[in-house]
């Protein structure tokens, strides 16, 4: 950890101050404190770990992390392929692979790099697990800030010692996303990917991403799985995750366009997160997309769709 993050850092439980032990230039071990309620975070290997049991709903977002690493161990897919790791989200494209969640990855990421990054932001992502997000924006010389409920090693942000190897230093933060260490208006673009499904409370979790947010900067998340209009919560491709303490949830293409309304978002984009509408390739847009999934959600599913909007 830099001293430029511990300028916006802040205290997830009051947003309160944050005053570290000591300090250097840099902090790879140490305690943070909070000058205004007295909380304490652990900083370790360079990550503070923002998480307290004073925040609501920690109870089961430490079991969701546990569930993350028991999910991975049991389908063989913890420990780390480096070819897989440096061609994340393109592994359909780059490795051949035949996978709809992470082709809607490819296709939402690629639109939002061309979209709405640009050099020098200051960005940070919910939700970033392995932070492979890093080798696209720390390249394009954006100043990247990862954050997860999930420090581990090989399939959390502890993984970015892998990326920062390759691309350079970049900031982690351990953070639940309802909960966010950082100052208002902290960064020029918040986005996740695949992330606001899992939020205990989806309008608390949208509003965090619009507070770190400078007024007028993009608010984006991509790939977020809907359900048709009707349809139960109980999507059955998440009831294994369910089951090992993962928070799973599917909302309706209305309730996450309330939640980005609630927390003073304009909606700009909204499409299918593969870019596909009712599964054939073709033109799309917001008008369309909000039609098929109110009209025609049977059809799709439980499919994803992705936004994008900015901060009034």
């Amino acid at each position: 950890m830099r001293s430029a993050l511990l300028t916006i850092l802040r205290c997830p439980v009051c947003r309160g101050a944050i005053e570290p032990e000591r300090f250097a230039d840099e902090m790879e071990q140490g305690t943070l404190h909070c000058l205004s309620c007295g909380e304490t975070f652990e900083v370790d290997r360079g990550m503070p770990l923002m998480l307290s049991d004073r925040l609501p709903g920690m109870r089961e977002k430490r079991r969701e992390i546990e569930g993350w690493v028991e999910k991975a161990k049991g389908e063989d897919w913890y420990e780390p392929e480096e070819e897989v790791d440096t061609n994340l989200p393109f592994v359909c494209r780059e490795l051949g692979w035949d996978d709809p969640v992470w082709a809607s990855n490819e296709y939402s990421f690629s639109r939002f790099l061309e979209r709405w990054v640009r050099p020098d932001m200051k960005i940070v992502e919910l939700g970033a697990a392995k932070t492979w997000a890093s080798q696209h924006l720390v390249p394009r010389g954006c100043e990247y800030v990862a954050t997860d409920v999930l420090a581990d090693d090989k399939i959390g942000i502890g993984r970015g010692a892998f990326y920062a190897s390759r691309v350079g230093h970049y900031e982690r933060v351990q953070a639940d996303g309802e909960h966010l260490p950082f100052a208002d208006g902290s960064f020029d673009l918040s986005f996740c990917v695949a992330t606001l499904h899992h939020a205990l409370d989806l309008p608390k979790m949208v509003s965090e991403m619009a507070r770190v947010t400078k007024r007028g900067g993009p608010v984006v998340a991509l790939n977020e799985g809907t359900r048709p209009l009707g349809w139960s919560d109980d999507a059955p491709a998440q009831q294994g995750e369910k089951e090992l303490g993962i928070n799973e949830h599917t909302h309706t293409i209305w309730a996450y366009l309330a939640a980005f309304a609630r927390a003073r978002v304009l909606v700009r984009e909204l499409y299918p997160a593969n870019g596909k509408v009712l599964g054939k390739d073709g033109r799309w847009s917001a008008l369309a997309t909000l039609r098929a999934h109110t009209l025609h959600g049977k059809d799709l599913g439980y499919e994803g769709i992705t936004l994008a909007g900015t901060k009034i």
